[in-house]
């Protein structure tokens, strides 16, 4: 079955912080919540049919593996606030377990997820999620993908914190950049139960059954991708971007104004650089189309 894009990770040092800048953007911010098992913290973003996660506290992972990768975002020149990983959906995450073992992957035990929430009556209940990473290593750590499963799904998508003063309705697509795509195709093809449905020499784009998106570019082509500046990055394949659907273009750049957030706009796109949005280039438009090929590029 193939996967659509259930939520992506910003991993930051300061939640407080970038739950501000986030708010800044004209997104509708959940309260801080923990997790049970792991420790971590998170702030959510709802929208319809996928999320975003704001995720901190790394220090009081519980697992000292997760502690290590995690932490390991915010070492070195440069790093620090940034896209971390993408989970996808899933129906029974012991079954893909198996499956991912099989295709020679080392995907980590099913974990416990769950956190508590406030729900839009005010009242307390707990999300019952659990999820699966399928790890890779340095130097691709920050492509790992995984799974997730919620077993109460009222308690991940519910109103009104699906409603947002810039009108974004949903995450429509991810961009990535990849070094080497013979190297990092597989591991997505695997995970995406899917073969990218364009497939050049700087571009591989995946469509998910949910009309969502994932982008993977070379280098050659991610500077004239995007309208703001790009930033530099030791990685050999690492998240870059979001896109977003907005209802209202007029909406969303007077919530941005509102924020005091600088922002580009072109072709019925508006770009906020990634020092605004925690280390995510952050586009939002009201078309549901994935973006163009870069010019010359063979699909």
């Amino acid at each position: 079955m193939k996967r659509h894009l259930d939520h992506v990770i910003v991993s930051v040092r300061d939640l407080d912080a970038a739950a501000a800048a986030y708010r800044r953007l004209g997104f509708a911010v959940m309260p801080r919540a923990v997790h049970h098992n792991l420790g971590t913290a998170n702030h959510i973003i709802q929208f319809h049919g996928n999320y975003f996660e704001l995720l901190g506290d790394f220090h009081k992972y519980a697992d000292p593996a997760m502690r290590e990768f995690m932490q390991a975002r915010f070492e070195g020149d440069p790093g620090g606030d940034g896209l971390s990983m993408l989970s996808l959906s899933c129906t029974d995450l012991a079954a893909d377990r198996e499956r991912l073992i099989a295709r020679g992957h080392t995907p980590s035990a099913v974990m416990n997820s769950a956190r508590e929430v406030v729900l839009a009556d005010g009242s307390l209940d707990a999300t019952a999620s659990s999820s699966m990473l399928n790890w890779r290593a340095a130097p691709r750590r920050w492509s790992t993908l995984f799974y997730s499963f919620h077993g109460k799904p009222h308690t991940i998508w519910y109103e009104p914190w699906q409603t947002h003063p810039n009108t974004v309705h949903t995450l429509l697509g991810i961009t990535f950049c990849s070094d080497d795509f013979a190297v990092d195709m597989p591991y997505i093809n695997d995970m995406l139960c899917a073969a990218p449905a364009e497939h050049g020499a700087q571009r591989c784009l995946w469509p998910t059954p949910q009309g969502e998106w994932l982008e993977l570019l070379s280098p050659a082509v991610l500077a004239a991708r995007f309208a703001v500046p790009v930033p530099a990055t030791p990685f050999a394949v690492w998240p870059v971007a979001l896109r977003y659907r907005v209802s209202s273009l007029d909406a969303c750049r007077q919530a941005l104004r509102d924020g005091g957030v600088p922002f580009v706009e072109q072709a019925g796109l508006i770009t906020v650089a990634a020092a605004h949005a925690a280390g995510a280039i952050s586009e939002f438009t009201e078309s549901i189309d994935a973006p163009p090929p870069p010019q010359g590029q063979q699909a």
